[in-house]
């Protein structure tokens, strides 16, 4: 199968990109080999709990169900037939669980090349006097066995593995852990170039395909919650924002 022959099975298509209602496990099945130039994946990271924030004025780290007992590793066994030859992988996740999806990978014949960080100008309020505040989430960053990957320094000098950016708010928030847009936007000018295939296994309200269709670069999403497929269509047909 080729990816114009993935379109007929897809549940949403124009010219910048396909979204699929489903689980990534399933659809990713279907999608030819060597054909994604970036995979970009940020699963659910099992965190949900309950906290004190609701004293503070702010929602418990409750995100849902789809945040509970996720299978953190099986969704990767896709990764490394679907991935061009020279293409990258970025996951992010809590701290807790990168090194053990990093040994996973390994174990797929990925490599470590580097791990990235959003450090957030507005991050969460926690009890400051007990704790440090969370201000920073991590990724890694993998490649097949001797690639010769895609990277586009922004910088002059050296190119950090930061990112700084404030977390989503207000009219601009759809989704309770969504990524920045301008977060994956950099992501994109670094590894990837103009018309490269992206895929986010975990679209969630389709941040990543906004960034795609900022940066020229073609989007393919999956996403299984029915409702935050719901907004990630209406998303990407309409409000580009």
């Amino acid at each position: 199968m080729e990816l114009k022959e993935l379109c007929g099975l897809a549940d949403y298509v124009d010219k910048n990109g396909i979204l699929f209602k489903g689980d990534c496990k399933l659809v990713m099945k279907d999608i030819p080999d060597k054909s994604i130039d970036l995979v970009f994946a940020d699963p659910p990271y099992n965190i949900a709990r309950d906290n004190n924030f609701d004293t503070m004025g702010r929602a418990s780290i409750d995100f849902g169900e789809w945040d509970k007992g996720f299978d953190q590793f099986t969704w990767l066994n896709e990764v490394p037939r679907i991935l061009s030859k020279n293409g990258s992988v970025i996951i992010f996740n809590d701290w807790k669980n990168v090194g053990e999806i990093a040994k996973y990978c390994e174990g797929l014949d990925l490599v470590i090349k580097d791990m990235l960080r959003w450090e957030k100008s507005n991050p969460m309020p926690r009890n400051r006097d007990r704790r440090y505040v969370t201000d920073f989430e991590c990724a890694i960053w993998l490649t097949n066995k001797n690639a010769k990957w895609t990277f586009h320094r922004l910088t002059e000098t050296y190119q950090r593995p930061k990112f700084n950016c404030g977390i989503v708010s207000g009219k601009e928030k759809f989704h309770p852990t969504q990524k920045p847009v301008k977060l994956l936007e950099e992501l994109l000018l670094i590894h990837t170039n103009e018309n490269d295939v992206v895929l986010d296994p975990f679209m969630g309200s389709c941040s990543t395909g906004m960034a795609c269709i900022k940066t020229k670069r073609k989007f393919i999403g999956i996403e299984l919650d029915k409702e935050y497929y719901k907004i990630s269509e209406n998303r990407f047909k309409g409000d580009y924002n």
